[in-house]
């Protein structure tokens, strides 16, 4: 297996714990779990966090049909 680091692959290094935490956001913001009980040992999958709404109210997005497969970072 090859190994090859973020920055290669056009995330930089610095840069990944805040694509984690948009992503995480995303996920939470559209109502898809940020938890994969497989990989964490949790008992469930579930949404991660809350999206408490200021002054002016939210609208948030409309939950999505099918989780998605990948992330293409531009």
């Amino acid at each position: 297996m090859t190994l090859r680091t973020s920055d290669t692959l056009g995330l930089p290094s610095a840069a990944k714990e805040a694509y984690a935490f948009a992503v995480l956001g995303f996920l939470t913001a559209h109502g898809l779990p940020g938890t994969e009980p497989s990989a964490t040992g949790a008992r469930e999958a579930r949404v991660l966090g809350s999206i408490t709404p200021g002054r002016d109210g939210l609208r948030p997005p409309p939950p999505v049909a099918r989780r998605p497969v990948r992330l293409v970072v531009q």
